[in-house]
Formats: C-alpha cells, sequence, structure tokens
C-alpha cells in the first residue's frame, strides 16, 4: 500500500469509522431510530437503509415500491469500510442532511487525505533508522483488534498508560507492517513514520500532549486502519514486557469471516512461529477476550482456522 491509491484504500476505512460515529450522534440517531427499535449496540443496518430509501423516494429518483432492503449490503459495505463510492457517500449526506463541516470530513477521509492527525503509514515513511531508545514503558494497555469481512485486520484501537523512564515528549509505537494508518485520539499526534533497519517493522513517533518527566505518566489512546492486499496470516499476537502491570485483549471478527475454530495461545518469543501452548475458545456475538496480570515478559494472542 503506497502513494495514492493505497491512501484512498484506507480512507474508505476511515470514512466509514467516521460515518459509523456520525450516525450514532443525536442528530443523525433520530433519523433512523424511528425505523428501529434499537437503543443499543451496532448501528441497524436497516434502519439506516430505510432513511436512505425514503430520501431516494422523496427525490423521486425511485418509485414508492423500492423496498429498503435492496440498500442494507450496500449500506454494510459503506459503514465497515470495505466500500463507499462518492456516489453512496453523497446519498449518506444528502438523507440525513448532514452539517457541512461533517460532510466535508467525510468527503477528505474518502480522497484519503489526513485529517485530525492521521497518518497514512506507508506514504509517509521517512527512511530507515535504527530502533528507537525506549524512553517511555507501559504500565496498562487494552487493545481491541477488528478482522473484517475480508478476512483481514480492520481496525486497531490500543489504550496504554505509560509512564516516563526519561524526561521525554515522545512515544514510538511499533508494528509490523506499512498497510496501515494512524490517529492519535487522545495524548498525542502522530508525526513521522519510519521503519528499523535491517527489519519489516515501522514505527510511528507521537509527539505527545506535555513533556513527561522521569516517573509522570499519561494517557494514549490511538487506531490503526489496514488496507491489507491479502489476509495475512491468520493470528493476533501481543507482546507484553515484564513491568506490565494488566494486559486487557480483545479480538472480534465480522459476521461475515467467522472462523471455524479460535484458539489462545502463548508463544516463547516475538520471533516464534509455533505457539508453546494454546486452547479452544468460544466466540461470544464474534468475540473473545482475555485479562491478565503478566508475571513475567511474554507474548499473548489467539491464532484462527477459516
Amino acid at each position: 500500500m503506497s502513494g495514492e491509491v493505497g491512501d484512498r484504500t484506507v480512507g474508505v476505512r476511515w470514512a466509514g469509522e467516521r460515518l459509523t460515529e456520525l450516525l450514532g450522534e443525536p442528530r443523525y440517531r433520530r433519523r433512523w431510530q424511528r425505523y428501529s427499535s434499537v437503543r443499543r449496540g451496532a448501528l441497524p443496518r436497516a434502519a439506516v437503509a430505510a432513511v436512505l430509501a425514503a430520501h431516494l423516494v422523496e427525490t423521486g429518483e425511485v418509485g414508492w415500491e423500492h423496498r429498503p432492503r435492496s440498500l442494507e449490503n450496500r449500506v454494510g459495505r459503506a459503514l465497515n469500510g470495505d466500500r463507499l463510492s462518492d456516489r453512496t457517500l453523497e446519498l449518506f449526506v444528502a438523507a440525513f442532511e448532514m452539517a457541512d463541516e461533517h460532510a466535508e470530513e467525510l468527503r477528505a477521509l474518502r480522497r484519503g487525505h489526513p485529517v485530525g492527525g492521521r497518518l497514512v503509514v506507508a506514504s509517509a515513511l521517512d527512511g530507515e533508522r535504527p530502533m528507537p531508545r525506549r524512553t517511555v514503558r507501559t504500565l496498562q494497555v487494552a487493545e481491541h483488534h477488528e478482522v473484517g469481512a475480508d478476512r483481514s485486520p480492520r481496525l486497531h484501537v490500543t489504550r496504554q498508560l505509560l509512564e516516563a523512564v526519561e524526561a521525554t515528549d515522545r512515544h514510538h509505537y511499533v508494528f509490523d507492517t506499512d498497510h496501515a494508518a494512524v490517529s492519535v485520539v487522545t495524548g498525542g499526534t502522530p508525526v513521522t513514520a519510519f521503519r528499523v533497519a535491517g527489519t519489516p517493522l515501522c514505527v510511528v513517533e507521537i509527539l505527545l500532549d506535555e513533556v513527561l518527566l522521569p516517573g509522570q505518566t499519561t494517557h494514549l489512546e490511538y487506531r490503526t486502519s489496514f488496507a491489507y492486499p491479502e489476509p495475512p496470516a491468520p493470528e493476533f499476537r501481543r507482546g507484553v514486557s515484564a513491568g506490565v502491570r494488566h494486559l486487557a485483549l480483545t479480538v472480534r471478527f465480522d459476521p461475515a469471516a467467522v472462523p471455524g475454530a479460535v484458539l489462545r495461545a502463548r508463544w516463547d518469543g516475538v520471533d516464534a512461529t509455533e505457539p508453546a501452548e494454546e486452547h479452544p475458545v468460544q466466540l461470544v456475538g464474534g468475540q473473545t477476550s482475555l485479562a491478565v496480570v503478566p508475571d513475567a515478559a511474554c507474548v499473548l494472542g489467539w491464532r484462527w482456522r477459516w
């Protein structure tokens, strides 16, 4: 994923995420809620489709016999960030009478233009550098990992409590793909990305909102949207250092891509190809979670079979 095409691909993911958030806000929620009894949980596609269908009937683009159900797959692809054409986006904007600032934000995201502190990793890679020195340590971490209908990672949300080990105004987020875009929700701003010399690892450098002195802490939340050209290995791993006091992980699968089997696993290290131990788990609502207080450095997560 490099250049303009990759930016547009991940831009569709961004726009889908933001569209979902906006439709959950009261001013837009009221429009679809009249067609649904849902009060919590995921947006009901049928109700959102009903709003779009009503608009098409009102403007004369379709006849009164048009069925909202025919739009449900289109709505689902848009909200999942799988497919969102300009025409579909403008239909949402018009049907929900979106405010100008929201409409422009969605259009910019759809085109892959970073807004609000977002950074497309592949197009922002600034050469290679050594692995940066660690200036903060993680005390607590919670991560939510989503796998999309195409069997590829779609979204990864990370929430961390960080403690400075020396005076610093940076945090370095390290991961193993450049098919990604990073946005910081709270606590800082992504400023650059680079590859770790001699490795497949990428680093996003996040400028913290405040300078930390040794022993001071801060909360940081950031999101990683993915746009893999093909599904990667069917697993999610999280390396944990010995200083982490609490770890919480969740993996969720799209209803169109539920694995045949999911196994919770523990690896001996980040370079291990096979887990040292694993056992099957059941999905509830398409997801499974774990929460532990690590007693040593470890690598935890899941593997699955389609």
